[in-house]
């Protein structure tokens, strides 16, 4: 499965600065992985009415049964009230069994430093 492309909710500003928060989510079993994208869907609806989101993207290497995501708020607490709302409160409670060991990196950076490529993307939480 290709990256999902970025999705840029308003224009990053070089100067401001960003929470953005880096994950690698590894699935326990290769049967997890179609309701884990059925979940992504419903999750991407969710980000698209996301007060404070600046932009997200997707990666996925179905072989390893890993996906990875990258996400760019406004601020921490913009992050914090999504991962709060519903359905992704219920969504990683229901995944947390199914998940081997996940990884989450959050980082305060200048606009002019959100990663471009997924190859920066991902170092965070190879």
């Amino acid at each position: 499965m290709p990256a999902l492309p970025w999705v840029q909710r308003q224009a990053v500003e070089p100067d401001r600065r960003y929470v953005v928060m880096a994950s690698r989510l590894p699935l326990r079993s290769y049967r997890f992985i179609p309701g884990f994208l059925a979940d992504t869907l419903r999750i991407r609806r969710q980000l698209a009415r996301t007060e404070g989101l600046v932009g997200y993207a997707l990666n996925a290497r179905l072989t390893a049964k890993t996906f990875w995501t990258y996400s760019v708020w406004i601020d921490r607490e913009s992050l914090e009230a999504f991962a709060a709302a519903e359905p992704h409160r219920r969504i990683t409670q229901r995944l947390r069994p199914r998940m081997e060991e996940t990884r989450f990196d959050f980082v305060t950076v200048p606009g002019a430093d959100v990663a471009r490529t997924w190859e920066e993307r991902m170092a965070p939480v190879r």
